[in-house]
């Protein structure tokens, strides 16, 4: 990509929120609330993907990782298959993780275990990496 306009502060303010959701993830996980770890690795994702994209001088709307990955894609950044598989894994975390009435029966912290929190733990992990490195190529 040339000529892209950038925000550097802007895109530093997001992926800012982005790390502090994501440790907060792991406390979470950590403390054995796997449900809300998810869906914290999951917002930190949403965050990286919309500093990238508020980065690029654009106007990301909405919560959908899937879309919000088109959307990098189509300012011209290579998305790897891999992140694309990763985000759609995030964005599954973004309700039912939080509302009780997702799940025919009990609360949602019941369906949610430590590997369901490690594995979203990682891939909001590999997002951030992601989008670090993306960014670094608009810089040459």
């Amino acid at each position: 990509m040339t000529d892209v306009p950038v925000d550097g502060p802007e895109f530093d303010r997001w992926l800012a929120e982005a790390d502090l959701a994501l440790e907060s993830a792991r406390r979470e996980a950590g403390a054995g609330a796997h449900n809300w770890a998810c869906f914290l690795a999951e917002q930190s994702a949403q965050l990286a993907v919309k500093g990238l994209l508020h980065g690029l001088a654009l106007a990301p709307w909405g919560h959908d990782l899937d879309g919000l990955g088109r959307s990098v894609a189509e300012a011209g950044l290579a998305v790897p298959e891999e992140i694309s598989h990763t985000l759609a894994r995030l964005g599954r975390h973004y309700i039912p993780a939080r509302y009780p009435d997702a799940h025919a029966a009990g609360p949602a912290a019941d369906h949610y275990t430590g590997s369901d929190s490690a594995e979203a733990v990682s891939d909001a992990g590999a997002v951030l990496a992601f989008v670090r490195t993306a960014w670094a190529t608009l810089h040459g």
